[in-house]
């Protein structure tokens, strides 16, 4: 069914991500998503990783896609999109996830595409809602949510790589000069003793 990614661990995927759980279920029975169900469902997608978002949204996206695939063509784009994100992390985030932090360089790995992916899913589900035009009863909301949560986890992903990117500088400059980690050294601790005032004060600074 989806290449290198199991129907096992699809279904494993689908249960521990669990906001799959529900959309499966909302789409199924065609359920009305009350504003109440819409906040469950960003609260839940919002308490969780980016790499973890992108494939609860992937197998979210992914049931839609095939709900619609009659209605809109861009659906189809969209089911090979997530067939390839549920392929490329799927496997590696079960392998891991039960690791508790995942080494760094890991989830880096995991990271490092998921900006411009959750991006693409974000773009194809905004297609997918202007190519369907009326309302499609539960797909709409769901729609909606899943390309919200898709940026937002887009964004603190950059920006987790970004913090990533600047402690491996660190380091780096640390191994290179010593004098530079003992540099830096004194301005954290300063900053740190600071921080409560919210004035940052520098080494040789004080009067």
């Amino acid at each position: 069914m989806l290449g290198a990614l199991t129907e096992d661990q699809f279904e494993q995927l689908r249960q521990q991500l669990i906001v799959p759980l529900a959309v499966r279920d909302i789409l199924g029975f065609d359920l009305n998503v009350e504003p109440e169900m819409q906040y469950g469902l960003h609260m839940a997608l919002s308490e969780i990783d980016p790499d973890s978002a992108l494939l609860a949204i992937a197998i979210c996206a992914q049931d839609i896609a095939n709900k619609a695939i009659h209605a809109a063509p861009i659906a189809h784009a969209l089911t090979v999109q997530c067939n390839t994100i549920l392929n490329e992390y799927g496997p590696l985030w079960l392998r891991n996830n039960l690791n508790a932090p995942i080494p760094s360089h890991v989830y880096q790995e995991i990271l490092d595409t998921a900006p411009e992916d959750l991006e693409c899913i974000a773009d194809l589900l905004d297609a997918l809602e202007a190519d369907l035009g009326e309302d499609m009863g539960a797909m709409t909301p769901l729609i909606k949510l899943l390309s919200i949560q898709a940026r937002a986890h887009m964004e603190i992903a950059d920006f987790v790589l970004a913090e990533i990117a600047y402690e491996k500088q660190v380091t780096d400059n640390r191994e290179i000069s010593p004098q530079f980690g003992y540099v830096q050294d004194q301005v954290e601790q300063v900053i740190e003793a600071n921080t409560s005032d919210n004035i940052i004060v520098f080494p040789g600074a004080r009067a």
